[in-house]
C-alpha cells in the first residue's frame, strides 16, 4: 500500500515522501498516529502543493541539526569515575553517564542518539559519535578522569 507521509518517521522517512508500506502498518501504525495518508489523487495532488514548503522545512532541519552537532563536537564533557591504581575503572562509562554530563550542560539528548559502541572502562579521552539527524552526526569528546 502507497502512502503519503506526514510527519517525519524514523527508519522509514521524511516528511512528503511517498512510500510502500504493509496494510497492516498502515492500518495499525501510521494511519492512527495521523503520520501518513493513503495515497490517492487527491492526496497526491494536495502534497505537489505542499511540496515546496516541506522542502523549506527539511532544509532548516537540516541547517538546525548540522549547527546543533557542530556545538556538541566543539564540546568537552568531563566524567569522574573511580578507578584502580592501573587506570582501569571500577565500573563502566555507558550512554546515560554521557546523557547526565550533557544535561548538566544543558544540551538535551535522546539515549538511542548516543552511537557509544561499548562501555567506557577505562580513564582516557574518548570520541563518542551522536546521532543529531539522518546523516549528520557529532563527535562529542568524553574525558574520563579518576576520582
Amino acid at each position: 500500500m502507497n502512502v503519503i507521509l506526514i510527519k517525519d518517521v524514523a527508519g522509514l522517512g521524511e516528511e512528503g515522501d511517498v512510500k510502500d508500506v504493509a496494510k497492516g502498518y498502515a492500518r495499525n501504525f501510521l494511519f492512527p498516529k495521523r503520520l501518513a495518508v493513503k495515497e490517492t489523487p487527491f492526496t497526491r495532488n494536495r502534497m505537489k502543493e505542499q511540496k515546496r514548503k516541506i522542502e523549506l522545512r527539511k532544509v532548516k532541519k537540516r541547517e538546525d541539526a548540522q549547527k546543533f552537532a557542530d556545538e556538541l563536537s566543539a564540546l568537552s564533557v568531563n566524567i569522574t569515575a573511580a578507578a584502580q591504581e592501573n587506570d582501569k575503572l571500577f565500573g563502566a562509562i555507558h550512554e546515560t553517564d554521557i546523557l547526565k554530563a550533557l544535561g548538566e550542560m544543558g544540551y538535551e539528548v535522546e539515549k538511542k542518539n548516543v552511537l557509544l559502541s561499548e562501555p567506557i572502562k577505562a580513564i582516557g579521552v574518548y570520541k563518542v559519535p551522536i546521532k543529531i539527524y539522518d546523516n549528520i552526526t557529532a563527535e562529542l569528546k568524553v574525558w574520563v578522569v579518576k576520582e
